[in-house]
């Protein structure tokens, strides 16, 4: 892999981790086309770890929030006295606890099914179907009309048994093909929670799902053969771009045109596999 090759690499991811069009399939067609044959794993994990920065940035004043908020009713008296009843006045620790909920299940596919869900990164005939269905799963938050509310609380209608389902979304999203945040975001409004916290659940969910990746790849940094300056900026590319992807993203979800990416997805996935089935 070039430098530049590495550049490119990290802004297709940046501009697709967050956009619901799936940034693991982009990265696997685009290293065809470009004729990469080494496993390139290990860097899409790292190209994840730039976009998971952008996220940091993005949310930071809400992580300092849900952190200090948690940490203030952990050290209140009144919280050892009676915990169930202070847990549930607290949204701020609420909101953690659904976090945590919810990165259980992604946890637990990702750890028995890793290798079998490594293997798809080559098969670019499966990738072009996902991208279908991720087309169709933008799909479903028009099944249900979603209420405006912009002044919901953190946790807004987020309920506990929503965590899970989301979460086993977001366990099955590491299929490259299927969008992350596509999948959690509509199924997350599906369930009628208002965009903006639907997008902070998802996004902040994220961040348990990509460091547990980085620590499961973290025995192939010795294997790889791309020098490290050269993940290094793709990192750094994916960082920039995913900034302001993200930042458009929640623009668009604020005005209800989030399912409009699923024609993208349906398009190229449909062009990817007739290219795939000719050759």
């Amino acid at each position: 892999m070039t430098f530049l090759e590495a550049i490119l690499l990290g802004i297709l991811q940046g501009l697709t981790e967050f956009l619901p069009i799936s940034s693991s399939g982009h990265l696997v067609l685009a290293q065809t086309f470009l004729g990469l044959k080494e496993p390139l794993v290990f860097f899409d994990v790292m190209l994840h770890v730039g976009t998971l920065a952008a996220v940091l940035v993005v949310y930071r004043d809400a992580i300092w929030k849900l952190a200090m908020g948690g940490l203030s009713t952990l050290t209140d008296t009144q919280f050892w006295r009676k915990p169930v009843s202070t847990f549930n006045t607290s949204t701020e620790l609420r909101f953690v606890w659904l976090i945590l909920l919810g990165s259980i299940p992604t946890g637990v596919i990702a750890v028995l099914f890793k290798t079998e869900l490594e293997s798809f990164f080559h098969e670019v005939r499966l990738v072009s179907v996902m991208l279908i269905l991720t087309g169709i799963i933008l799909q479903l938050p028009r099944l249900r009309k979603q209420e405006v509310n912009n002044a919901d609380t953190p946790t807004g209608k987020l309920r506990t048994w929503h965590a899970p389902l989301i979460g086993i979304a977001q366990g099955c999203a590491i299929t490259p093909g299927i969008s992350r945040s596509g999948t959690t975001i509509s199924l997350a409004l599906f369930f009628g929670i208002p965009a903006k916290t639907a997008a902070e659940y998802s996004f902040l969910l994220s961040i348990p799902a990509i460091l547990g990746a980085v620590v499961l790849k973290i025995r192939d940094i010795e294997e790889t053969t791309i020098p490290f300056y050269t993940v290094g900026a793709g990192m750094l590319a994916a960082f920039i771009v995913g900034y302001v992807a993200l930042r458009f993203l929640l623009v668009v979800l604020n005005r209800g045109k989030f399912s409009l990416f699923s024609y993208y997805c349906i398009a190229l996935g449909l062009i990817s596999l007739l290219v795939a089935l000719i050759q």
